[in-house]
């Protein structure tokens, strides 16, 4: 008997080795590019270390049980009853109960008041509205409403505040390793600083995704994020905020196009090439969401125009720039199952 528990012991030692080694040396999660998030990573990377020890200590007496224990064929009879006495079965629920506390307190409690305390006189507001099926971003103090993108300035505490327009969404900015729950009739928030400059086409990770299942194009319910410098970040502002509205002036071709019964009445559109345009959508849903939105391809990825979303019953005149002869593809980003066409500039 001693000999086993010398031989398991050895083993469990070596494991545990590999394993905090592993858990030090080798970086299991994508790089935090907020200060919450680099809380959260370390409270990760803490728990890791714990459980390597018990998690190697259950290895090592399987497997040294299998292979210095095994029995070839059927065994005769059953092996003798351990009852779960003596010092060792103490120290194993000494230990592991003196862990259980240890980790509610740290790094539990230690770590939970710094991640989930909201920051009410943060330097930025957000207000992210999530909607079957898209998230429309605002900056209310900016001027800024309803964009598809989230642009912040590094190193600024932002106060997020989330909703729902429809059913049960659910905020994740990978990133950041922050999410919480966009609850329709309810407003959700947080805060946290981002640490890193970044943009969604050189980082997926920075991007707002939607967590929680919520019908047909859930998968697709995602907008990019950048987080940019202080001077950046107010130029984009002075860009997008209310003194920059879309409405077209007279004097070029409109297109006309309504939406109805979450479609469009129209599969193509045709506009000339090289020069600017109007399109008219007419949104005949009441009180739901449209807009019409131009990509290269059906693929989506390379946006070309993106027109503000509104809810009907109204009209809105968008302003488009010239383009080449090509046929293009157009979309209700809300509804992208549904409300598609072709754009086609000859």
């Amino acid at each position: 008997m001693t000999r086993d528990l010398i031989r398991a012991g050895l083993l469990w030692l070596a494991l545990t080795v590999v394993g905090e080694y592993l858990v030090v040396s080798v970086d299991l999660y994508p790089a935090a590019m907020s200060d919450k998030g680099e809380e959260i990573d370390h409270a990760f990377t803490v728990l890791m270390a714990m459980a390597v020890p018990v998690f190697s200590l259950v290895v090592a007496v399987v497997v040294y049980t299998i292979l210095a224990h095994r029995v070839h064929g059927l065994p005769e009879q059953d092996g003798p009853p351990q009852m779960g006495r003596g010092t060792l079965p103490v120290a194993w629920l000494a230990i592991t109960s003196g862990l259980t506390a240890l980790v509610i307190v740290y790094p539990g409690l230690t770590s939970l008041g710094p991640v989930v305390g909201v920051e009410d006189d943060a330097d930025l507001t957000v207000e992210v509205t999530g909607v079957q099926w898209t998230w429309l971003v605002s900056y209310p103090d900016e001027g800024v409403e309803n964009v598809r993108e989230l642009v912040l300035p590094v190193d600024r505490e932002v106060k997020f505040e989330i909703t729902s327009l429809d059913v049960l969404h659910s905020f994740w900015v990978p990133a950041f390793f922050m999410k919480i729950d966009a609850v329709p009739g309810r407003t959700t928030s947080f805060s946290l600083a981002p640490t890193e400059e970044g943009e969604y086409e050189s980082n997926p990770m920075l991007r707002v995704q939607c967590t929680e299942l919520c019908g047909l194009s859930h998968s697709r319910m995602q907008v990019p994020v950048r987080v940019v410098s202080e001077e950046e970040f107010a130029s984009w502002v002075s860009e997008h905020g209310e003194d920059d509205p879309q409405a077209s002036p007279d004097g070029v071709l409109t297109l006309d196009i309504a939406a109805k019964d979450l479609l469009f009445d129209v599969e193509t559109l045709e506009a000339p090439a090289g020069e600017v345009f109007n399109i008219r959508l007419d949104n005949q849903d009441e009180g739901v969401l449209h807009n019409v939105s131009v990509y290269s391809d059906e693929s989506a990825d390379e946006v070309l125009f993106q027109g503000d979303i509104f809810a009907g019953l109204d009209a809105v005149t968008y302003k488009l720039p010239a383009l080449d002869a090509q046929t293009y593809f157009f979309r209700c980003d809300v509804h992208p199952a549904t409300m598609t066409g072709s754009l086609v500039v000859e």
